[in-house]
Parts: C-alpha cells; sequence; structure tokens
C-alpha cells in the first residue's frame, strides 16, 4: 500500500493496524477478541481506560444489562470500518470530530421499538405526506437486515423514548466533554450479540476488500 497511514490507532500496540486487519484471517474470533471486548480505543485516557465508567452511566440510565454495551464503529479501535470512509486507500482514524457508535443489546428493547416501527411504517398510522418521518423509515428499513435500530433517528417514536432520550442526551454531552470530543453519540439496539458481531464483521470485510482493490491498482 503507498504512501505513510493516516491512521493514530497504528502508533499503540494496544489496538490494531491497518496490516492487522488485512492479516486477519478468522473474522468473526478476532472481532470477539480483539474488537468488542478491547478497552475501547475512544475512552482511553492517562488516568486509565474509562469505557467501565460508561457502562455502569448508561446501563443505569437505559435500564439495561451492563455486559451488552458495547463501543464499535472506530472508537472501538481507532480505525473505521465503514468502508465508505476509506479515504486515498487507508482507513479513516477515530478523531474528536468522529461520532461515538454505542451499540445496546437488549431483546426487550428491540422487540419494543421493532413493535412500534411496524406501527409506524403503516400508511394508517404514518400517512405518506409524512415526508421526513418516511425518509427516517425508509433509513431505519435499510439497517433492518443488519438487526440493528438506529435509536437516534426514531427516539421520540419509541415506546422507551421518553425516558432513553434525556439519558441519551445527558451521555453525550458528559461524555463528550470527558473524551475531549465534538460530535454526536449514536445509539444502535441489537436483539443479541451475534447481530453485533455480524454488523461488525460486514463492515470490516468490505473495507479489507476496499484496502486491498487499492493495493492492487497501485501495482
Amino acid at each position: 500500500m503507498s504512501g505513510a497511514s493516516p491512521t493514530a490507532a497504528s502508533s499503540s500496540s494496544l489496538y490494531p493496524s491497518e496490516s492487522d486487519l488485512l492479516g486477519v484471517t478468522e473474522l468473526p474470533t478476532w472481532i470477539d477478541r480483539n474488537f468488542l471486548r478491547m478497552d475501547p480505543y475512544a475512552f482511553d485516557s492517562p488516568a486509565g481506560n474509562l469505557f467501565p465508567e460508561f457502562v455502569h452511566d448508561a446501563a443505569q440510565g437505559f435500564g439495561v444489562d451492563p455486559n451488552g454495551i458495547y463501543c464499535i464503529g472506530s472508537g472501538a479501535i481507532g480505525l473505521s470500518c465503514n468502508p465508505n470512509n476509506v479515504q486515498e486507500g487507508h482507513l479513516k482514524a477515530f478523531g474528536a470530530g468522529s461520532d461515538l457508535d454505542v451499540a445496546v443489546i437488549s431483546q426487550f428493547h428491540f422487540d419494543q421499538a421493532w413493535r412500534d416501527l411496524r406501527v409506524l411504517a403503516h400508511t394508517a398510522y404514518t400517512p405518506p405526506s409524512s415526508k421526513k418521518l418516511r425518509q427516517k423509515l425508509d433509513h431505519q428499513r435499510s439497517r433492518l437486515f443488519d438487526g440493528a435500530i438506529v435509536a437516534n433517528k426514531l427516539m421520540d417514536r419509541l415506546t422507551f423514548g421518553p425516558h432513553w432520550s434525556p439519558h441519551r442526551i445527558r451521555l453525550q454531552l458528559e461524555w463528550r466533554d470527558r473524551l475531549a470530543l465534538s460530535s454526536k453519540m449514536n445509539l444502535w439496539i441489537y436483539r443479541d450479540y451475534w447481530s453485533v458481531r455480524s454488523y461488525v464483521a460486514e463492515g470490516m470485510q468490505k473495507c479489507v476488500e476496499r484496502l486491498r482493490s487499492f493495493d492492487d491498482d497501485s501495482v
């Protein structure tokens, strides 16, 4: 791969580099060990990793099992695994302006949100004239195959939205300051761990394919 990698994560042996990702052979197992179960890059600090504290805070606020809260996206390993963010043959590095993506595994909340969305998607409840809401529902449909519900976009329409929304905003404001970030926190609701890992694996696989295509083009 030509040029120097711009990735911040490669500067630390604790987190994988692009070359590490390109060398992965058993992706699901690698994700378990090096992505979902590692202390997230975004929460690293001179005082130690702050993710356990964040998990406790979020679990209490949302009323979920702390074992079901994960950092996904570039905040997990310091590199974006969104194939759309591959820039000039390199993965985009996590920075102060990067979103913080948090996965919440809760079968109860996933099923409740699924029922809420099915009602909203019916034209008897949401007329075609509600264009903005329809756009949000269309975006959500594109993620349902991933087993994910993008809570941010439809929070005010979910049964538990009035409870979750103020906690999400509080967490975003407080932890954005503590982690020296300037962007937003996205909440993704999953039914089970398998769905989270599959979502991460799909993004990583596409990123690896794109990185290799740049290598082929440079030969």
